[in-house]
């Protein structure tokens, strides 16, 4: 298990993006947000990024002021056709570096987020 924290300040309009400093490989197990002072209606969407390839590990809208664990998982897809499946059961792998991207989160407000990937 290894765990990558991405630490920032919102700028005046309430944006801030926060990227490691060094690649990650690992399936992603949990995103904790240590809640520090951002607003409540703070948005926020991680992101895989690799080269110009970015993948999406979660979105969401509206943080709120607690702390707050998420388990990203995307959907599976079939073998014969790639059909999307309908249960999002699958965890995420992520080779690159991860990006946070914050909105609405207020003037001057600090987040703290820590992300745990597994080898496994």
């Amino acid at each position: 298990m290894k765990t990558v924290e991405l630490i920032g300040t919102t700028d005046a309009l309430g944006a801030l993006t926060i990227e490691s400093t060094e690649q990650v490989s690992g399936w992603i197990e949990n995103l904790v947000m240590d809640y520090d002072d951002g607003d409540t209606g703070a948005d926020l969407v991680l992101t895989c990024e690799n080269g110009t390839a970015s993948q999406a590990i979660i979105t969401r809208a509206n943080l709120g002021t607690a702390d707050l664990t998420l388990y990203p998982r995307a959907l599976g897809n079939a073998v014969a056709d790639a059909a999307a499946g309908t249960e999002p059961t699958n965890r995420i792998f992520c080779v690159g570096k991860l990006k946070a991207v914050i909105a609405a989160g207020g003037n001057a407000k600090n987040f703290r987020f820590i992300v745990t990937l597994s080898d496994y």
